[in-house]
């Protein structure tokens, strides 16, 4: 058997695991796993996240969405895996080997807004444990499966990972993103501009609501001791902020970020270097821009790190920054 009868939402979360979230979709997986792959956007894509190692010893998980109307039944999904099976049995026959693979109806009493739910397993030069289920409330279709060695023993811990996956968030209007240490929460209407940069002691994630030129970024910094070296907050950012800085105008103000002191900078975007550059070009091709201004940064002692959300856009929102500043925890 591929399957186990212990492959049941028990959504059990192991102690010392981690988030990751993409899109919106969030895992809890082992601690030495991280996202290594990602393609698409909210309507259609994928993720992967894996603990890195060497062929023998791989594990990781794979997740695709794509967005679907109407109401979607068992035998639907049931038909929706027979191209991906096929897909299996053509790469087992390429390694001169056959495939075996197994699927059956899952009942998944922790979502009820899924309204059908399949496991499946697959096993050929490597094995699989996934599960293929639509979501009512989010509208997505979501394929996903812990692969790894064929002769290795996870299924615990490909039950665990594949019950704790969510394909929206709790809270209508936010979507999630864990990235490393990095958690946060972004209104929906905001979309991933661009690729995140994600190096080892900087993550930077930037945003974009529709078509307009409001924007929003979230960032973080390790080794906060090493990147201040004594400097104030205020300091340290407008040396960090070499670009932006000469359009802005702000006054800096205290505020406070899950317990921490921080330093709040409201003001608008302007000079003649803007509006005859950047913002002439706007204009030209009728859009609004974007000239208010809000950041909250603030240093984490006990992760040690910096942390830094602000936004641009067409009127004042120094309250959606702070509601964001909430909902991105340091420690």
């Amino acid at each position: 058997m591929i399957l186990t009868t212990a492959q049941t939402n028990t959504g059990v979360r192991r102690k010392g695991w981690k988030t990751t979230g993409w899109q919106g979709i969030t895992v809890q997986t082992p601690p030495d796993w991280s996202l290594v792959g990602y393609g698409g956007d909210a309507k259609s894509g994928n993720v992967r996240v894996d603990n890195g190692a060497a062929t023998g010893s791989a594990l990781g998980l794979e997740v695709r969405w794509s967005q679907v109307k109407g109401k979607i039944t068992d035998a639907d999904l049931e038909r929706r895996l027979e191209p991906f099976f096929k897909a299996v049995a053509k790469g087992a026959r390429k390694q001169k080997g056959l495939a075996k693979t197994e699927t059956r109806v899952l009942t998944d009493d922790r979502f009820p807004e899924r309204d059908a739910v399949r496991a499946f397993g697959w096993r050929a030069d490597r094995k699989a444990v996934g599960r293929l289920w639509h979501c009512t409330e989010c509208g997505r279709l979501c394929i996903a499966q812990v692969v790894g060695s064929a002769g290795g023993d996870f299924t615990g811990t490909a039950n665990d990972v594949l019950a704790s996956l969510e394909c929206h968030s709790s809270e209508a209007g936010w979507r999630t993103w864990a990235l490393y240490d990095l958690l946060t929460q972004v209104p929906t209407d905001y979309a991933l501009k661009g690729p995140p940069q994600l190096m080892n002691i900087y993550l930077q994630l930037n945003f974009q609501r529709g078509q307009s030129l409001d924007t929003l970024s979230v960032e973080q910094w390790s080794v906060a001791n090493v990147q201040l070296r004594g400097a104030y907050l205020d300091e340290w950012y407008r040396s960090k902020n070499g670009v932006l800085e000469p359009t802005l105008r702000y006054e800096p103000g205290e505020a406070a970020a899950h317990g921490h002191p921080a330093l709040e900078l409201i003001g608008r975007r302007g000079g003649l270097h803007y509006w005859a550059g950047q913002a002439a070009g706007q204009v030209m091709k009728l859009h609004r821009p974007a000239t208010h201004f809000a950041a909250v940064l603030w240093e984490c002692p006990e992760s040690n790190k910096i942390t830094l959300v602000q936004s641009l856009s067409r009127s004042p929102q120094p309250d959606l920054v702070r509601e964001i500043v909430e909902r991105t925890p340091c420690h």
